[in-house]
């Protein structure tokens, strides 16, 4: 479906907000049609034909006919779905009209449902430019969306500082995974919260995840330009912190503005990130293996196929692509096929790296296998076999698993001393 006013990450006025809201539930229901009804359509062919084949040429006819129809009622599926899809979108552009019309985007549960469906078809709806695809920008603590202008800055940013913090979230999240959560005593603190404390401005950015890391880098490596070009004090430093996917997008983000020349990214002194994949994600790599085995049989290879449509964001784990040239030109359903380069960190600035561990101790053998259920140490702390992140700092902590680290106040004690001292020194 096409996009009838501004985009999903960057409501404007309320009224057109709303509505593209429901075009874009219309959107999901098109798309999830599509998606749900081809690989059952595809089994039940494969089926079909195992038995026709054994009938061999006296099947043809049959075979034909057989296909014809099942192929008009799955095709009438998905052309209900769409025109559901858009009768939605329709009926919303006049109610709407009328304010009878809630945001489904808007409040945490329905964004962090907008920012799943993101994660998982994310390039599929920014190349359709749905209304349900978010846009990177800045938001508020309630998330609303913040424009980089220089009004719509000082407006947010009342009282700036001269030091940026960028905190991005990771796969399928949005920024309130950085509200603090209430602890023991009832106290709710984020990383933000605990940076500012150090004259640091937090600025939290949402992003599609479902694209691809290096697109969420340019795009952000842009937005922060504009930023640093609006904001209303002097700008001495800025520092980069990740959450898992997040950590990705902040190393791609530096590359490109240093290769451009960016004010911000000449700036910049920190890059940090907490259980990022540097060398891949083992779920991912799990889920590139089943659908390479899914594939070898005719009646499975339609789930093998539908495995492959998720976004090329969740693809980009599997080896941790930062740069478009970690995946253009390839196929990126080839089996297990790293060709990800290396990427030093320029020398002025520090990479920090914290990983987590599941076990107490983080080298029991159950806890190196298996690191924080999500990331193993050694891709959370940049050291392969193959490949190396350098990072200045390394911490791995034990009894921690992959979203623990960033509601953690050990890891947000660390974070804060890494951005107050400086440098650190290169672990061996």
């Amino acid at each position: 479906m096409t996009n009838h006013s501004g985009g999903a990450g960057s409501p404007s006025r309320n009224t057109s907000t709303t509505v593209d809201d429901w075009w874009g539930l219309g959107d999901l229901l098109a798309l999830a049609t599509e998606r749900l009804t081809a690989p059952a359509e595809g089994i039940h062919h494969a089926i079909a034909d195992r038995w026709f084949d054994l009938a061999e040429l006296a099947a043809a006819p049959g075979r034909r006919a057989y296909h014809a129809l099942t192929g008009s009622i799955y095709g009438s599926v998905r052309l209900a779905g769409s025109a559901l899809g858009t009768v939605i979108g329709l009926g919303a552009s006049v109610i709407g009209s009328r304010d009878g019309l809630r945001p489904l985007w808007r409040s945490p549960f329905g964004s962090g449902i907008q920012a799943t469906v993101n994660a998982v078809w994310g390039d599929e709806l920014e190349s359709r430019r749905s209304n349900l695809r978010i846009e990177l920008g800045l938001r508020d603590a309630q998330g609303k969306a913040i424009g980089a202008d220089p009004v719509a800055l000082s407006q947010a940013f009342p009282e700036p500082t001269h030091r940026l913090v960028v905190l991005l979230h990771g796969l399928g999240e949005t920024e309130r995974c950085w509200h603090g959560r209430n602890g023991e005593g009832g106290g709710a603190v984020g990383l933000g919260e605990v940076l500012a404390a150090d004259s640091f401005t937090p600025l939290m950015v949402r992003y599609n995840t479902g694209r691809h890391v290096s697109d969420n880098g340019v795009a952000l490596a842009a937005l922060l330009e504009e930023i640093a070009q609006g904001w209303p004090a002097a700008i001495k430093e800025v520092a980069l912190v990740g959450s898992s996917m997040g950590g990705l997008v902040a190393r791609s983000a530096l590359y490109t503005g240093r290769a451009a020349g960016h004010r911000w990214a000449s700036s910049t002194r920190h890059v940090v990130t907490l259980g990022s994949p540097h060398l891949g994600a083992p779920l991912e790599k799990g889920a590139n293996l089943a659908s390479w085995g899914l594939r070898l049989a005719p009646e499975t290879r339609p789930l093998g196929k539908f495995l492959d449509h998720r976004s090329a964001g969740i693809k980009d784990l599997r080896f941790g692509a930062i740069r478009e040239d970690d995946w253009n030109g390839a196929d990126p359903d080839t089996l297990l096929t790293d060709i990800v380069g290396d990427y030093a960190a320029p020398d002025d600035v520090d990479q920090h790296f914290v990983a987590g561990v599941v076990t107490a101790a983080p080298t029991h053998p159950l806890g190196v296998l298996v690191g924080d259920l999500i990331v193993r140490i050694g891709s959370g702390t940049g050291r392969g076999r193959r490949r190396r992140v350098e990072a200045t700092d390394v911490r791995v902590l034990g009894g921690r698993r992959h979203f623990d680290l960033v509601h953690d106040p050990a890891v947000h004690e660390q974070v804060r001393v890494w951005l107050s001292t400086g440098t650190g020194h290169r672990p061996d």
